[in-house]
């Protein structure tokens, strides 16, 4: 499935504030431990994307992303798509999100880097993938 960004986003104005990239460590919760894992920053021409994981027991229960935002354009497309991307991968519990129109690139990195966060944690799927 390819999903759009709306038309009116794209060319709107909006602010994005770049999550950080915090050391990744291991939080004590109720029951499992839950464990952060970083993706490689995956280069994209209009700059680096990069992928925070946490697992707790043999789930995937966030993912965060850092993108591009210095241009004005960059900033509203990855606004639109990270969200977008995140709930994919937190449904599919895996790395195969789908493209999202007007957010190839970031796609792409975003896929790229979220695999290699799922590789470090040793994290398998539900469906095996």
């Amino acid at each position: 499935m390819n999903r759009s960004i709306p038309a009116f986003l794209l060319t709107a104005l909006a602010a994005v504030s770049a999550e950080s990239g915090s050391t990744v460590a291991s939080a004590r919760t109720s029951g499992a431990t839950s464990h952060k894992y970083k993706g490689p920053s995956e280069a994209m021409r209009w700059g680096p994307v990069r992928v925070t994981i946490t697992v707790k027991g043999k789930k995937l229960t966030n993912v965060k992303a850092t993108a591009p935002n210095e241009r004005e354009r960059s900033a509203i497309i990855n606004e639109q798509a990270l969200p977008i991307l995140r709930e994919e991968a937190l449904t599919a519990q895996s790395a195969t999100v789908d493209e999202i129109s007007g957010a190839t690139l970031t796609s792409d990195a975003y896929a790229q880097s979220l695999q290699g966060a799922l590789k470090k944690a040793h994290f398998k799927s539900p469906q095996g993938q």
